[in-house]
């Protein structure tokens, strides 16, 4: 019987160790660690094209940047993902792929994220103001890779942060700002996000979460990165689930997670310290955007200024964003609502998004 009983347990473990062998070694051909070529519909390289990734030296640091664009002559937009630590290639490549149509993407995965993570990266270098200084760097060496007097820079969430406080301190080096799901003032913008997710759930009888969004303690202005995480995890959870989240049809991570790992841009080891660099600088970057009131530190900018905003983002809510956008003062600004999307219009409707970013550059 003890023969037997050994035996069905063999079997089952060499049956898992199967299927993990072979899911290891799917995901290890799914990850060859390369830009795709851009192809015609009969899967001819479009001629003039620019597939490529780059590893650069920015700030005394080894990084990676992902550029893509139909056309290689068309205008370079910086593109400065969100977290801080989430690079967004593959979530872009997946539900919006046509902006590449009109520009030569540069997708920077940044110090401490993505392709650009790395165990030897100085803690002490991961700071707003380091960012800054590599966003300019960056800048300042497309502009002479592409032979161009000035480039678009774009940031989503957290990159909206690093991305108009760069154009603040450096507008010579750009045409116009982008600023989706933007980042203003987000230690309140986090008390407003906490009131709607409980208000949500009041009104979904969603008793579980009303017990645990009220016991959660709300970081104050003193709090430590371990608090913060604490409380971040668990909120965002219930923003994330009533649609307030990264979009409004995610309610989850998984969706997510399965775009990283079936991409091919990302190696195997990337691929599985993916998450290890997200937490990484997020850890380490947090804490300056949650103390980074830019009410009281941009009173104008020098560049144009758009703001794309979800109507339903409670990530970075919508309202603050327009608060920070009605005082601020700019050559030019726009303000356009997406009102079908919460944090990331970018992805979630794409074509209008396209369109209205199409008919401003246009005009640069």
């Amino acid at each position: 019987m003890k023969n037997k009983i050994l035996k069905t347990m063999l079997y089952f473990v060499s049956v898992l160790a199967a299927i993990l062998v072979l899911a290891v070694a799917i995901l290890w051909i799914k990850s060859p660690g390369v830009s795709e070529t851009i192809t015609d519909y009969n899967g001819n390289t479009v001629e003039g094209s620019a597939s490529a990734i780059e590893k650069i030296t920015l700030g005394g640091q080894e990084q990676y940047i992902i550029i893509r664009g139909v056309d290689y002559t068309k205008p370079i937009m910086l593109f400065l993902h969100g977290g801080p630590g989430s690079p967004e290639f593959a979530f872009i490549k997946h539900y919006n792929p046509a902006i590449e149509n009109d520009y030569v993407m540069v997708y920077w995965e940044q110090r401490g994220a993505g392709k650009s993570y790395s165990k030897n990266i100085p803690p002490e270098s991961m700071t707003l103001e380091q960012m800054i200084a590599d966003t300019r760097e960056l800048s300042e060496y497309l502009a002479n890779r592409f032979n161009k007097e000035k480039i678009f820079i774009m940031g989503h969430s957290w990159g909206s942060l690093l991305g108009i406080l760069t154009a603040y301190n450096h507008p010579e080096l750009y045409y116009a700002y982008f600023g989706i799901g933007q980042v203003c003032d987000q230690f309140k913008g986090e008390q407003i996000s906490y009131s709607w997710a409980l208000e949500q759930a009041s009104e979904r009888n969603d008793s579980k979460a009303i017990k645990t969004l009220n016991g959660l303690h709300f970081p104050d202005s003193t709090a430590s990165i371990d608090q913060w995480l604490k409380y971040l995890m668990m909120e965002r959870r219930y923003v994330n689930r009533y649609g307030g989240g990264t979009t409004r049809e995610i309610t989850g991570m998984w969706p997510l997670v399965k775009l990283v790992m079936n991409s091919g841009i990302y190696t195997l080891s990337e691929k599985l310290n993916f998450m290890n660099a997200s937490m990484f600088s997020l850890k380490h970057l947090w804490l300056d955007v949650i103390h980074t009131n830019l009410f009281n530190k941009i009173d104008s900018m020098s560049v144009p200024v758009h703001i794309f905003q979800g109507v339903y983002d409670y990530t970075t809510p919508y309202p603050l964003a327009k608060d920070f956008y009605q005082q601020l003062k700019a050559p030019h600004k726009d303000f356009i609502s997406f009102e079908n999307s919460a944090h990331s219009p970018i992805m979630e409707e794409p074509e209008k998004f396209n369109s209205i970013l199409k008919s401003l550059t246009d005009k640069y």
